[in-house]
């Protein structure tokens, strides 16, 4: 199977302009998520709207591919690569989930050896923290495995009283952000506009619920990944990065 990664980065983010070339232990947050994913794909490519960020991937060698600054989201930019580069299947790892490790993304393609599954994505545990935490993104799975919903609240309501935290179970995980999407599948998802559950949630993944997506597979990882929305999340990801040993 052909399969490229694609790695969209925004320069102009609301609440952390210019993230993307954020030092984090002395290097562009995107050469992290980058270095991960070359662990795992042939071939990745960084699309992006700023020429800072295509000079900063190209500066560490990596490949890198300007893109509108009209796309709406992360899948939008990867469309768009996909209009230029073919391949059986596309893999979008976030710019911003600096922890992103390689085997996670080997997780989700695997989810592919399963021909029905059209559109897979990764979770992990959740933890006491993470689950009131409206940036830690709840996902709720059937027993097979696939996506029911997404949302930053701390879902399922608990009508008999709300533990400190859900129990670990096959059901509620913590969603991270990669995304991997047949090329059928790719297209159409760009085509649908935002709807109602994207739009309240801010979580573009809605959109393939919302239009009736049931193969929504979810691979499940030990490794745990933190997406850097502010200027403070890099001292976070600084020390798990210290823990990890890198």
């Amino acid at each position: 199977m052909n399969v490229l990664g694609v790695i969209p980065a925004r320069f102009a983010a609301q609440r952390f302009p210019g993230k993307p070339l954020a030092p984090i232990a002395g290097k562009p947050m995107i050469w992290w998520v980058w270095a991960a994913a070359r662990k795992a794909l042939p071939r990745v490519v960084v699309a992006t709207d700023d020429r800072r960020i295509v000079d900063a991937v190209r500066g560490f060698g990596g490949e890198a591919m300007m893109t509108s600054d009209r796309c709406r989201s992360g899948t939008d930019r990867v469309a768009e690569v996909a209009r230029k580069h073919r391949a059986d299947l596309y893999l979008n790892i976030q710019g911003d989930e600096p922890l992103m490790t390689a085997r996670t993304l080997k997780k989700v393609l695997a989810l592919h050896k399963d021909p029905s599954v059209t559109f897979g994505t990764a979770a992990t545990t959740l933890t006491a923290a993470d689950w009131p935490d409206p940036n830690a993104v709840k996902v709720l799975v059937d027993k097979r495995g696939d996506a029911l919903y997404f949302s930053r609240a701390p879902l399922p309501f608990f009508r008999d009283g709300t533990p400190p935290a859900p129990p670990p179970n096959k059901f509620l995980f913590k969603h991270l952000g990669v995304y991997s999407y047949r090329p059928d599948t790719l297209r159409t998802f760009v085509r649908w506009p935002a709807g109602f559950f994207e739009s309240a949630e801010k979580l573009e993944q809605l959109r393939a619920l919302e239009n009736g997506v049931r193969l929504l597979r979810v691979a499940t990882t030990p490794d745990d990944s933190i997406g850097v929305d502010l200027p403070a999340d890099v001292a976070r990801v600084e020390k798990i990065l210290r823990q990890r040993g890198k």
